[in-house]
């Protein structure tokens, strides 16, 4: 393997070196003819972009492999129907086809390619071929409609292939995989360096098809797997097979995929089609939730890195390692994906009204709302998979017939006890929007019921021969790891994502009072989105609070250090948010943010102070404490 991958390292200097070095000269011929984009309501470029990148990313990749590993019907097959794709790309940036013409051509080479051999291993033969045309098929367009944003179909090619390239190499499998990947990277990066935001220009069709079926091509080829792999698909049939041969592609490909899946399931339920473009991308919709172009290029090729890695490692280690994670990996990519439609519900908003929106997002709406159906289905899901996982961690990620046994037959009872048990402590009853600490508490307390309960009757049904006790305590740990986390997930992503678009304000305030007052004052800041203002840091007097950080804004300083951080940040307005404060302090702050010629704002309190006796007329009512009670004569 030393020799090929030494190959494959030359191959991806030519291919980085012609792509790097014919780029330029691309831009500056089709700037030279006009040959630009310019900006559109649907697109995502706000200024005359040089089109037919995918020249040089073709060009890069076909000379090398021409000249160097043009050898045998496979590398013929493979150089031809990847060139068919390009021609296709080509003639729409030229002249743009029809949705249903470029469909069909690409429907047509599909066909090709499975017909000369490259098709998915899946026992029987005519699902086989089906479902590879649909594969083949379904990746060529994730790839072009990825291509969405500057850098970012570029970005995740570069992180495909690499993925591509180490799993051939760590599994040994057939070299062409590892110069296929090799090829591309090299032909992705010299092109992403001038695609990169802001780009310079773009790749168009003729390039991200081509991306696309070479990514097609080496996913198939990653499938053949030899029969002593690790992952090796004998004695699995079915839909298990179908996973399993699948998992690694589907893994490094995740975020096209994805991608592909949210467009499609948002344009559909709004009645647009599918083939139109439109700012309706994952990219696009993390935009709008605050993130910088470049920041989000880069947080989905570190996504894609991080679940590609993963699904390598284990696919290397263990089959039902891999299963778990596969599933972990679809449950958050579903709640990321809810995420995404909630919170920006409205971007259809200028071409259909209020009611066809709401019926749009019922789907949405099912799930994020009180559906305690859904709630208990997914906890199914979950317990299943932290009772497994348990298994995994005790015996290192290999579970024998003798474990998989008392799994078979502990499974449903572990189940049933412990989704009753959630239902019992009131697990069902909120919505995951809302969970605090009294929400994790009481799940706390559901999983060691549960779990004291099932131990209790595996002892009295088996008298507990064979199971492991540190498996039920590993079990306990990640069945509130998986059902609190999935719990958390949406409020986490609209914290994270409410701090990121907060960058974007543009009136830095302080904050006094480092406590409730503050605390609550600061949530709800970035609950409520319609404002501009910065929360630049806290105010408070307590020196023992000084450097602490709430929620991600620091103590400054007390209300000596104002005058300074006010010519410092430039700060424009001074919040008092103390919940018991006395008159006389919010005047001190006044006094010192009119001297310093900037506003003083006390936030009102939620409720009034606690009162003590007012009135001594025996006649009258006492107030105490909020409450009116009438004084004993």
């Amino acid at each position: 393997m030393e020799e090929y991958l030494a190959r494959s390292g030359l191959l991806f200097v030519l291919a980085f070196t012609i792509s790097a070095t014919l780029t330029p000269c691309i831009i500056w011929i089709t700037r030279r003819l006009g040959l630009v984009a310019h900006p559109r309501e649907d697109r995502w470029h706000n200024r005359p972009t040089a089109l037919f990148g995918g020249i040089a990313i073709f060009t890069a990749f076909f000379a090398p492999f021409c000249a160097l590993e043009m050898k045998g019907e496979q590398a013929i097959f493979f150089i031809t129907s990847t060139t068919l794709l390009f021609l296709i790309g080509l003639v729409d940036d030229i002249k743009e086809l029809s949705p249903q013409g470029k469909f069909l051509a690409q429907l047509a080479v599909s066909s090709l390619i499975v017909a000369s051999g490259f098709r998915l291993q899946f026992g029987i033969p005519a699902i086989s071929i089906i479902l590879t045309i649909f594969w083949i098929t379904a990746l060529v367009n994730a790839f072009n409609i990825l291509d969405n944003m500057d850098g970012l179909s570029a970005g995740i090619s570069l992180v495909s292939s690499a993925s591509f390239f180490a799993f051939a190499y760590l599994n040994q499998q057939d070299p062409f995989v590892m110069k296929g990947a090799a090829l591309l990277g090299g032909a992705v990066l010299g092109f992403f360096i001038y695609n990169f935001n802001p780009a310079r220009i773009f790749m168009g069709d003729c390039g991200s098809l081509f991306i696309g079926g070479v990514a097609a091509m080496l996913s198939i080829m990653s499938t053949w797997h030899k029969a002593s792999g690790p992952i090796s698909t004998s004695g699995l049939a079915g839909p298990a097979n179908l996973l399993l041969v699948l998992s690694v592609p589907v893994s490094i490909l995740i975020v096209p995929i994805f991608d592909t899946a949210l467009v499609s399931f948002t344009r559909t339920q709004n009645g647009r089609s599918i083939f139109k473009g439109g700012r309706d991308h994952t990219s696009h919709r993390l935009v709008l939730l605050g993130l910088s172009e470049p920041k989000t290029v880069l947080l989905l090729m570190l996504w894609a890195s991080v679940i590609s890695g993963v699904t390598i490692v284990l696919s290397r280690h263990s089959v039902e390692g891999l299963f778990v994670a596969l599933l972990l990996t679809a449950i958050l990519a579903l709640f990321f994906g809810i995420f995404l439609i909630h919170q920006t519900r409205n971007i259809y908003s200028e071409s259909k009204g209020l009611e066809d929106l709401q019926r749009g997002h019922s789907i949405v709406g099912l799930i994020l709302n009180k559906k305690q159906m859904l709630q208990a289905l997914l906890d199914t899901l979950l317990v299943s998979l932290a009772y497994i996982a348990a298994y995994l961690l005790r015996f290192e990620g290999r579970i024998d017939a003798w474990n998989m046994g008392l799994i078979e037959k502990s499974l449903p009872i572990i189940i049933g006890i412990k989704v009753v048990s959630f239902w019992a402590f009131g697990l069902y009853r909120g919505q995951w929007r809302f969970v605090g600490i009294w929400d994790l508490f009481q799940l706390i307390k559901a999983v060691m019921a549960s779990s004291l309960v099932c131990m209790t009757i595996f002892l009295f049904l088996y008298r507990f021969q064979g199971f492991s006790r540190i498996v039920f305590v590993n079990d306990a740990i990640l069945t509130f790891l998986f059902i609190g986390g999935v719990r958390l997930l949406l409020r986490l992503f609209k914290e994270y994502f409410d701090m990121e678009r907060e960058k974007g304000h543009t009136t830095p305030i302080l904050i006094v009072g480092a406590g409730d007052g503050g605390d609550l004052f600061l949530r709800e800041l970035r609950k409520n989105q319609n404002h501009d203002y910065l929360p630049v840091g806290f105010i408070d007097d307590d020196r023992a609070k000084r450097g602490q950080v709430i929620h991600g804004v620091k103590v400054l300083g007390d209300r000596h250090d104002i005058p300074e951080l006010v010519k410092r940040y430039g700060i424009k307005k001074i919040f008092v948010a103390i919940m018991s404060v006395d008159e006389n302090v919010v005047c001190e702050f006044q006094d010192i943010a009119k001297r310093l010629r900037v506003s003083c704002i006390k936030v009102p309190s939620l409720l009034p102070p606690k009162l003590t006796k007012v009135e001594t007329d025996p006649r009258k009512k006492v107030v105490r404490l909020g409450r009116a009670k009438k004084k004993k004569s």
